[in-house]
């Protein structure tokens, strides 16, 4: 067909599905990457754990680093091409991995022979690099010359990828050789070659057809067709601590397999109705046909592989056990509802991140809704794990309209839930010639009070910080606020409490000279309400649980001026950790976010968070009771289920998202303009030592590092690598606007704030008392005025 024929039966695609899919609220997509023929699963790279290999290993952290092919930006993208690198197999089917920047203004375009030169190439300026292909520089044998798969390449029309994240590598799965042709499973290290060093000198890091079962086998299976989708099941049942990966097949069956002893089988042919063909040239089909399957899993409470049955127009459901050596499926249900139609992939609207034993982008948070891709018609549906429809969206393209059916191939989530990404079959009108697509797209909801999209994400966040919620809406059940706005009104929102407290109180217990922070037992923090105030019944109980010996009194800080602080970069805090005249010496409190990365903290009292959007992300949880994808586990003890507890993330992400980005909004408050000598004083007392005037660029007066803060602020509490006697730098400005001082209040005024300094701050304090009564209130009318 000429590219003249092809453009009017694409416009004639976008009216039919125009006209099929009214009713159903449209989401609109930009273009971020063109020309990757058979573009199909993709998958966002996302942060690896400390533990695993890619974290721990300088030689493999560095391909993580800014601009290289596994930074965590950065997505996967299964093609049917080699981009002109030559072929490994000459019989076999060309294939890569593409590593693609998705951020700029602009799509990036894929030079369709970039890769010509061999080995992991670069092209658009860094923004796609080759990761691996059926080629010569990425054969099993280079790093397994003993396997019985050394020949084969890393991959051959790839067709699925799930990442372990948490303590392995990426892994992939492929058609070389048909629909009915023995498949494949890879396990590929950072430089695009199969596993170095592989567990299995049978399979090295290239599993296929029989060759690589498990020997003798459990449960009979191996890699007999084409497998078209994996995923992470976590670390095997036999305590070898070793990965074990889901794999289906073009027939219908599911194998596992672990990186050590091979491939046993798990669910039989007909788990999902086979596919019987498949080639290349579906990768750049616009039909409405079954081109792949995808699968994920959910690991708690109850393990759970969902797995897209495309021509059964249904999600298979396989409910997993194990006998302490392999998998086995203990139930299986069908899920299928009239929303479904050719559901060909599926990804977790909430991927797990935070979990060291199976973050990976196949692996759904506790109790996540899941996204299934219908390639019939165009749509993205998002459901719940039992079946129930939240939303269904179609997609559509600035400039071209609605999709139809016979164009969505793959479906990815950002490791935030934030955004989606889907791959794109044919072409784009406004790319003639440019084969395969991919989109980034807003993540969705239920139309909601508190999910329902807006304009302005901003003037939504707003609204939301004076939203008083309801049980309904995941209050509770226990909690210190109904709103944000209750603790964060004054002078104007996002200051603090009227009354300048607002206190939360942090619990723990201090037993045998170790800390326990009583997760799961009424800690980390107290909470002064619960839902039965509200004529609910809820046996939980507020307040201070009855096993703490240590408490901690927090009042509300403000939130002006956040954003600005969220972008110092970390090189400039970590600059000012050096030693200082009079003893002083910042150090950072590294923290570990839910992403498994750790960063220098720079929010809260003890600099015990890193990042805005986990700052925010924790106080949902811990002021409101509002698990999210950033807090997702709320560590009440509930002997029963409340009210307010509704056994899933009660924030999809979007309440978080628009709060976060209505929290960065918020500028510091203006300083007064005054006369005197009160800065001059504040240098020379050695207050600017610890309160930084400028910090990269913000007027901030704080160092956000920790310091020893004397024997009088010691609360007992270690948060992070901060100990009790250690206290972030308390920022100054708007300091004029509050009427409350130090971590608990207990200081009404500046000068007893002061007072209370000591450690590393003492020799500051007795400076400032050794001023004439006149130049310490110069001082206190400067720091008044920021």
């Amino acid at each position: 067909m000429s590219r003249k024929s092809i453009l009017p039966a694409l416009a004639a695609a976008f009216s039919l599905a125009s006209a099929l899919a009214q009713g159903i609220q449209p989401i609109s997509g930009k273009v971020v990457a063109v020309g990757i023929p058979g573009a199909g699963a993709l998958s966002q790279i996302g942060y690896f754990h400390p533990g695993g290999p890619i974290r721990d290993k300088p030689e493999f952290a560095a391909f993580t680093q800014a601009g290289r092919v596994l930074e965590a930006e950065r997505l996967f993208v299964a093609s049917s091409s080699n981009f002109g690198a030559p072929k490994a197999i000459a019989n076999w089917p060309e294939g890569s991995i593409l590593s693609i920047d998705p951020r700029g203004d602009a799509p990036v375009v894929i030079p369709q022979d970039f890769a010509r030169a061999g080995g992991q190439a670069v092209a658009a300026g860094g923004r796609v690099q080759l990761y691996t292909a059926q080629s010569p520089a990425f054969t099993n044998g280079l790093n397994n010359p003993q396997a019985v798969t050394a020949a084969l390449p890393a991959v051959s029309y790839p067709l699925g990828i799930s990442i372990n994240n948490a303590f392995g590598r990426p892994w992939f799965t492929g058609a070389p050789q048909g629909a009915t042709g023995p498949g494949f499973e890879s396990v590929i290290d950072p430089d695009g070659r199969p596993l170095a060093g592989a567990p299995s000198k049978v399979a090295g890091g290239v599993f296929h057809s029989n060759q690589t079962n498990r020997t003798p086998q459990i449960f009979l299976g191996g890699l007999g067709a084409a497998t078209l989708g994996t995923a992470l099941l976590g670390k095997s049942p036999d305590q070898s601590g070793r990965a074990v990966f889901a794999v289906l097949m073009a027939d219908g069956r599911i194998a596992q397999v672990h990186v050590e002893k091979g491939v046993d089988g798990l669910a039989p042919g007909g788990t999902i109705r086979p596919l019987s063909a498949l080639s290349p040239r579906d990768g750049d089909s616009t039909e409405q046909m079954a081109i792949r399957a995808g699968m994920v899993f959910n690991w708690v409470p109850d393990r759970i592989i969902y797995v897209a049955d495309p021509l059964g127009n249904a999600v298979v459901a396989l409910t997993l056990a194990d006998d302490g050596r392999v998998f086995r499926v203990a139930s299986q249900r069908r899920i299928q509802v009239p929303e479904f139609n050719v559901p060909i992939d599926l990804a977790p609207a909430v991927p797990e991140v935070a979990n060291p034993g199976f973050s990976s982008n196949t692996t759904l948070a506790g109790n996540s809704d899941l996204y299934v891709l219908n390639r019939g018609n165009g749509t993205i549906v998002r459901m719940r794990q039992n079946g129930s429809v939240v939303a269904t969206r179609r997609v559509e393209v600035p400039g071209v309209g609605v999709l139809g059916g016979g164009r969505l191939a793959g479906i990815a989530v950002s490791s935030d839930a934030q955004k989606i990404w889907v791959s794109v079959t044919g072409e784009l009108p406004q790319y003639p010639g440019l084969r395969g697509a991919v989109l980034e797209l807003p993540a969705f909801g239920a139309s909601t009070a508190t999910s329902a999209p807006t304009p302005d994400l901003v003037a939504r966040g707003a609204e939301l910080f004076r939203h008083a919620f309801t049980p309904g809406e995941g209050l509770g059940p226990l909690f210190n606020a109904r709103s944000c706005a209750e603790c964060h009104a004054s002078p104007t929102a996002g200051g603090v409490a009227s009354d300048g407290l607002g206190v939360a109180t942090l619990v723990g217990r201090l037993s045998g000279g170790k800390f326990d922070p009583m997760l799961g037992n009424g800690g980390p923090l107290a909470r002064a309400h619960s839902v039965s105030e509200l004529g609910l019944s809820c046996s939980a109980r507020p307040g201070i649980p009855a096993g703490a010996n240590l408490s901690s009194v927090r009042i509300t800080p403000p939130l002006y001026g956040l954003g600005l602080v969220d972008a110092i970069p970390q090189s400039v805090i970590l600059a000012g950790a050096v030693p200082k005249e009079g003893g002083v010496q910042g150090r950072p409190n590294w923290v570990m976010g839910p992403d498994g990365v750790k960063r220098v903290g720079r929010f809260g009292w003890k600099a015990d968070v890193a990042r805005l959007e986990h700052f925010v992300g924790q106080a949902l949880r811990n002021e409101h009771g509002i698990t999210n994808p950033l807090a997702p586990e709320d560590f009440l003890a509930l002997k029963e289920r409340c009210p307010g507890d509704l056994g899933r993330l009660e924030d999809d992400g979007q309440i978080l998202a628009s709060l976060t980005a209505f929290v960065r909004s918020l500028e510091p408050l203006r300083p007064r303009a005054i006369k005197g000598e009160g800065e001059k004083f504040f240098a020379s007392t050695g207050c600017a030592a610890c309160h930084t005037p400028n910090l990269g660029g913000v007027p901030l007066y704080s160092d956000l590092l920790l310091h020893d803060m004397g024997p009088l602020l010691d609360d007992g509490l270690p948060q992070g690598e901060a100990r009790g006697k250690d206290w972030r730098t308390a920022p100054l400005w708007g300091l004029g606007s509050r009427s409350r001082f130090l971590h608990d209040g207990r200081a009404s005024n500046l000068e007893a704030a002061i007072a209370a300094h000591g450690g590393e701050a003492e020799k500051a304090r007795l400076n400032f008392l050794s001023l004439s009564p006149a130049q310490r209130q110069a001082l206190v009318e400067f720091l008044k005025s920021l």
